[in-house]
């Protein structure tokens, strides 16, 4: 059975700050990366362990919020042509008020919070380059608290690792 499939209850985790996995666990995780939709007993096969080691270990690593299932979409074939990462330099008493305001926002796919010469980073799909021009000069300009703006067109992505920022989300990042 596929794992994508299901609520998993991870209110009384008290893994925290750093779980224990061992080289079965980091095995499962691997092979869940390479193909999440095997089923167990096709794992278990892989693997050489029983099916029901496989499915404890899947739901404990759930659990434990170390890994989680989602769908992940491809925007090309959505009819996005255009990914964009905008950095942007805000007044710090906003920063909160303006990120939260761009996590609504359709076509903002990611918002972190940053250090260094930019406060937020976004990350951006649209379907065309004036969607983009559009969004930069009558959405951004328009946010209060907006000092600066920088654009990056991705040409190319090399590697896309799902989930692979979920670890700032879960310990709450370098606060």
């Amino acid at each position: 059975m596929p794992y994508g499939d299901r609520h998993v209850d991870r209110s009384d985790v008290s893994c925290h700050t750093i779980c224990t996995v061992d080289e079965l666990d980091r095995s499962i995780i691997a092979e869940l990366a390479r193909d999440s939709r095997q089923s167990s007993a096709e794992l278990a096969r892989r693997l050489n362990v029983s099916e029901t080691t496989v499915r404890r270990r899947i739901q404990r690593l759930e659990k434990e919020g170390i890994i989680t299932f989602t769908a992940a979409l491809d925007p090309s074939k959505l009819g996005y042509s255009i990914i964009a990462i905008i950095a942007l330099e805000v007044e710090l008493g906003k920063i909160d008020k303006i990120s939260e305001s761009l996590a609504g926002c359709p076509n903002v796919r990611y918002v972190s919070l940053c250090t260094g010469s930019h406060d937020i980073f976004i990350g951006t799909w649209f379907r065309s380059s004036s969607e983009l021009t559009q969004f930069v000069k009558d959405y951004l300009a328009g946010v209060p608290g907006i000092r600066k703006s920088e654009t990056f067109v991705i040409l190319d992505v090399r590697k896309d690792e799902v989930g692979w920022l979920r670890s700032l989300e879960k310990t709450g990042g370098s606060k």
